[in-house]
């Protein structure tokens, strides 16, 4: 059965924040203003590429997009910005400790924004999230084009780290060339997380066997964790604000 939680579901044990959120989304729910209309600018690939090298450093790459034409909320975007901000500070190809409204108030009459999650399995290895962020922008815009983004870091435990890990939110604006930006999915899901593992082989260097064989190890474990609990532990449920999943 799939899992129906709420949003808020460990976003953070901190009441305030929590409560903002649900302003936030419940505002949201009210609203009923309508979205700029602009022609649509599809972003796809004719090939997928070839398999990752095995002692290449594994990312998985996971994106959301929500869409106002297919029942998100209209503030969907300044409740993204809110998820961003929470654990540090807003960053793009240039700033840092961007006003998460600045965001808001640019992006909140677009049909579109989407929500991308990159998790390198050694992010805890990473010393410089931030410019390890701008290089893996830097790559998707040389395949897609130049993108509106900003972006935040976010360190917490995950299935396979339960010291911690670290990882990258990343909100994409849906307008590119003065249009409604769209990725097909082979997009996302070959060429995102090519790109992603490239980058963060050439930061770490390539797994040694050890550290291959405790990957395919870690793979296994997570693989009957799901089995057995049903859904991914710290799965924080933003997808159920509107969004879908690529």
């Amino acid at each position: 059965m799939r899992w129906r939680g709420s949003i808020f579901d460990g976003l953070s044990a901190d009441d305030g924040f929590k409560a903002r959120m649900k302003a936030l989304a419940d505002r949201g729910r009210a609203l009923a203003r309508g979205y700029v209309r602009r022609s649509e600018r599809r972003v796809r690939v004719r090939a997928a590429p070839a398999s990752p090298n095995a002692y290449a450093r594994p990312v998985n790459v996971k994106l959301l997009y929500h869409d106002r034409a297919r029942g998100a909320f209209p503030n969907s975007v300044a409740v993204l910005a809110n998820y961003l901000a929470k654990d540090g500070p807003l960053f793009d190809r240039d700033r840092l400790g961007i006003d998460k409204g600045e965001v808001a108030a640019s992006w909140s009459d677009d049909r579109r924004v989407f929500h991308v999650i990159v998790s390198p399995n050694d992010g805890h290895r990473i010393d410089d999230m931030v410019a390890y962020g701008r290089e893996v922008m830097t790559a998707w815009e040389r395949r897609v084009g130049e993108l509106e983004w900003v972006a935040a870091v976010e360190r917490k435990p995950d299935m396979a780290h339960a010291q911690g890990n670290q990882h990258l939110h990343v909100m994409i604006r849906g307008v590119q060339d003065d249009r409604d930006l769209y990725f097909e999915r082979d997009v996302v899901t070959h060429w995102f997380r090519h790109d992603a593992v490239e980058v963060t082989t050439r930061t770490l260097g390539w797994m040694d066997e050890r550290e291959r064989q405790a990957y395919e190890r870690q793979l296994a474990l997570m693989q009957r964790l799901r089995e057995e609990r049903g859904r991914e532990i710290g799965r924080d449920g933003l997808d159920n604000l509107g969004g879908r999943e690529l």
